[in-house]
């Protein structure tokens, strides 16, 4: 498996995801931060019409030291050439995170000076380009 994005003007690592609920699915561009430890993190806007199942609460500590309680909740995203379930943290914000939990067994390559950014199964080729 592997998975292309790109690098914004302010450094910042995206990569388009294609997430399912119970309703639809849709794909979105999704920021890595690789500060969150959870799967992913959902903009409320993007979670409700699809129709993500809810499966629990969960404690997590902020980068100010804070903690908080999060509802969470269970989708499907297309991550390379699989289909995979994930668990979605729902906030009022407007950009969606990929953490830590979900790249756990992959390799991530950036290349700040060619804007490259590769996500991949260890042991897979990178591609060409």
């Amino acid at each position: 498996m592997v998975l292309t994005g790109e690098i914004d003007e302010q450094n910042q690592l995206w990569v388009n995801i294609t997430v399912g609920g119970q309703h639809s699915q849709q794909e979105i561009p999704a920021q890595i931060d690789t500060g969150f430890t959870g799967e992913l993190q959902l903009p409320l806007t993007v979670a409700v019409p699809l129709g993500l199942r809810l499966v629990g609460v969960g404690s997590f500590k902020l980068a100010d030291g804070s903690q908080t309680q999060q509802m969470l909740f269970s989708a499907s995203i297309l991550w390379g050439t699989t289909t995979r379930a994930v668990t979605v943290n729902v906030v009022d914000s407007d950009t969606a995170l990929i953490g830590g939990g979900l790249l756990h067994g992959y390799v991530l390559l950036v290349d700040f000076e060619k804007k490259q950014l590769i996500i991949k199964e260890p042991g897979t080729d990178e591609p060409k380009g």
